[in-house]
């Protein structure tokens, strides 16, 4: 299950992470509401820097193709993430039935390169309340610059005006012989209105309005049952075979683009508004502990786990969004039919662009 989450987020920038299921068993150990929050803390970088990610690389000058001039483009987007998005703090999530000991609760993020810290839970043993300490947290994948390719075409269709379109059709792969699909796909505008406001049509330079919204979507098959938990399996249990996780980034970009051609170099800068919608669901029937039924005595976790199971549905349930202003500042160097590219773009995370583009004006 951790490994859909990770592998969904940034699949197609080609990073394959080798958590194993038994993590995200642990976050559920302890009911759904702590599993919910625990997940997204720890998830929370790579859902906020993958809308960054796809909302770069749509443009890299403000000038606009004639008449049906056209170009593709191939580019990389990698987005950094902030040292204070590599932890958070276990004791500060809200969690209703599980806490870190004292001085001990600042837990990494799957982008941070530190260890997950140690949980604790209160239990009913023999008539007396003891602290349990019952799982560690999962460290961090110590990545914190993830790139996102990007393979876009944009047409001069109308005056003035360019069309740009991203599209990757569902692309069905394998992760740990379970099957999963991701694909994508986007649309934008960019009008120069320098051509088209003889108010502003004597300025030394190119000026763009510009627009576009983009979308990612996938799937993977889970395989989770009780042999994940270590104890035995319930007589007349059977398996959900619908098992799967869902993830879906929907991305808008929108604001005002600069450019100023020198020779065969263009320099460019941008001010625009972003925003990106991340939600991850984890969907079917999975067997999870209920700790409304821990009020008796047991001697041992086994015990407990098998005591206090239930089978939920649709257990895990995450959305992340974020808004934000963005300021782009690049270059292009035109060589015949082709070009180089470059950007940085500071938001609340900073992406570095770089990429080449083939075609003609």
């Amino acid at each position: 299950m951790k490994k859909f989450f990770l592998v969904a987020l940034i699949a197609l920038a080609g990073f394959k992470f080798s958590h194993a299921q038994s993590d995200v068993a642990d976050m559920l150990r302890f009911g759904i509401h702590d599993a919910n929050l625990l997940i997204e803390a720890y998830l929370e970088p790579y859902g906020k820097g993958l809308g960054v990610g796809m909302n770069n690389s749509w443009y890299y000058t403000a000038e606009t193709h004639k008449l049906w001039g056209f170009d593709l483009a191939f580019s990389v987007s990698a987005f950094k993430v902030p040292a204070a998005d590599k932890t958070f703090d276990v004791n500060g999530l809200g969690l209703q039935y599980l806490y870190a000991q004292n001085g001990q609760s600042i837990a990494s993020t799957a982008a941070g390169g530190g260890d997950g810290v140690s949980l604790y839970f209160d239990a009913d043993i023999n008539g007396q309340t003891i602290p349990i300490e019952y799982f560690s947290t999962p460290g961090g994948s110590d990545v914190d610059v993830v790139p996102v390719p990007i393979i876009q075409a944009t047409f001069g269709l109308l005056p003035n005006t360019d069309v740009i379109f991203r599209y990757v059709p569902k692309v069905e792969f394998e992760i740990d012989n379970e099957d999963a699909e991701a694909g994508l796909w986007g649309l934008g505008f960019k009008h120069n209105i320098r051509e088209s406001l003889p108010v502003i049509k004597h300025l030394p330079m190119d000026v763009a309005l510009f627009g576009a919204y983009s979308n990612i979507s996938g799937e993977s098959g889970i395989d989770f049952d009780y042999t994940v938990y270590g104890v035995p399996t319930p007589a007349g249990y059977v398996q959900d075979p619908n098992q799967k996780g869902e993830f879906a980034t929907k991305n808008m970009k929108y604001g005002l683009i600069v450019s100023k051609k020198l020779a065969v170099i263009t320099f460019f800068g941008s001010l625009t508004g972003n925003s990106s919608k991340t939600t991850f669901d984890i969907l079917g029937k999975y067997p999870v502990p209920d700790p409304a039924k821990l009020g008796t005595d047991f001697t041992n976790i086994e015990d407990l786990l098998i005591n206090a199971m239930t089978e939920e549905e649709d257990p895990i349930a995450l959305s992340y969004k974020d808004n934000y202003i963005g300021i782009d500042a690049g270059f292009r160097l035109k060589l015949a039919f082709f070009s180089l590219f470059g950007s940085i773009s500071k938001a609340n995370y900073v992406s570095y662009n770089g990429g080449i583009s083939f075609g003609f004006r």
